[in-house]
């Protein structure tokens, strides 16, 4: 009874600022702590990190200090938005972050593509060395591969909901092509790609964005690609970040390697045929479990468990909700498998002599 009273007393101390706001805060200092009462002596919930986002809910002025408050399903929380008159806010509207600024080597994947490519830090910024070809999880996208072009003129008609038509001509024959989304013209003479978007199939009025042949072309959901006389295509479907177990997704954000497990049970040696490391990343990390709190998927204490494990750069827990064990592995760069990155044997055998633990992972 007398915390309930001394609680209200707090309260009805609070001098409260407009709450007619809707902004996300974002934190910009390395922490910024939680408590449950606009009270700095109050109890302390867990820590939000640099980068995490909020919606506030309600300002209010305790003292020198700015407050705001938050919901996450149903409970209150309160953290501090700016200590003083004189220091920036601890939440703030943006902040440009690099994750992988304190890292001499790095790995970006890029889903849509399809593709991993290894970067190295010089003195002019993130160089890059060497880009791999890969495969996501089953039904993350269709592939689908042409006859070989034998005519000096192609026309890929990109028609949406994941169709497409071709047709080869010996001349200059767009007009034949409309009536989709978009249309890729191959000149094999000119050794070009002309991307031609199309509104309710007419052309618009831009002019085409050009292509070497082996560059890959990004349509929509399309990814189109011109190598040893035919057409490759990626028919990008239902890619989402990762958000929980079982839901077959890659993970989407900042990770590092955290572990190299010896015996992969994916991909062989191709010299040896002896099975192969794998890398396991760090998922799920900090913001993964940042949302699994807000939206219930995990506890405060499992949150504190794998922020704690992301900031000492060590593997998180494997046993919540979020889903575990996504791997870089061997065994082939089509869409198979369970939410984990996969390579050719080759390639992996090469990107192994690239990377270790610790090594930044950025997949978007």
């Amino acid at each position: 009874m007398r915390k309930l009273i001394a609680l209200l007393i707090l309260l009805a101390s609070l001098v409260y600022l407009p709450s007619a706001f809707a902004e996300t805060l974002m934190v910009a200092v390395d922490n910024v702590t939680v408590h449950d009462e606009p009270e700095l002596s109050s109890d302390v919930r867990f820590q939000l990190y640099r980068g995490m986002e909020i919606t506030p809910e309600q300002r209010s002025q305790h003292g020198s200090v700015t407050w705001v408050r938050f919901d996450i399903r149903g409970h209150q929380f309160w953290a501090v938005e700016k200590q003083d008159n004189t220091t920036e806010p601890l939440l703030s509207r943006k902040v440009n972050i690099d994750f992988c600024d304190g890292s001499d080597k790095k790995i970006v994947v890029n889903k849509k593509l399809r593709t991993l490519t290894v970067f190295n830090r010089n003195d002019s910024g993130w160089e890059s060395t060497k880009q791999y070809s890969i495969g996501l999880g089953k039904g993350t996208g269709l592939r689908a591969e042409t006859h070989t072009i034998t005519r000096p003129y192609a026309y890929l008609t990109l028609k949406g909901n994941r169709k497409f038509d071709l047709f080869e001509s010996t001349g200059n024959a767009l007009t034949k092509a409309l009536g989709g989304e978009a249309v890729i013209v191959l000149d094999k003479k000119a050794n070009t790609l002309a991307l031609y978007h199309l509104s309710h199939g007419k052309l618009d009025d831009e002019e085409p964005q050009m292509y070497s042949c082996g560059e890959k072309v990004v349509a929509g959901d399309y990814v189109v690609e011109f190598a040893e006389d035919k057409f490759n295509l990626i028919i990008n479907k239902d890619l989402y970040p990762k958000t929980k177990k079982f839901d077959r997704q890659t993970p989407e954000g900042t990770y590092f390697i955290a572990r190299k497990n010896p015996v992969s049970r994916f991909g062989l040696d191709p010299d040896t045929n002896s099975a192969m490391p794998s890398l396991q990343l760090n998922y799920p990390n900090s913001f993964d479990a940042w949302d699994g709190l807000r939206y219930g998927l995990i506890s405060i204490e499992q949150y504190k468990r794998i922020t704690a494990a992301t900031l000492n750069m060590k593997l998180p827990p494997q046993d919540t909700a979020l889903g575990n064990l996504i791997m870089i592995h061997g065994g082939g760069n089509d869409d198979w498998t369970a939410g984990c990155i996969a390579l050719e044997d080759e390639d992996m055998k090469e990107l192994l002599h690239r990377v270790g633990p610790h090594t930044c992972v950025e997949i978007k």
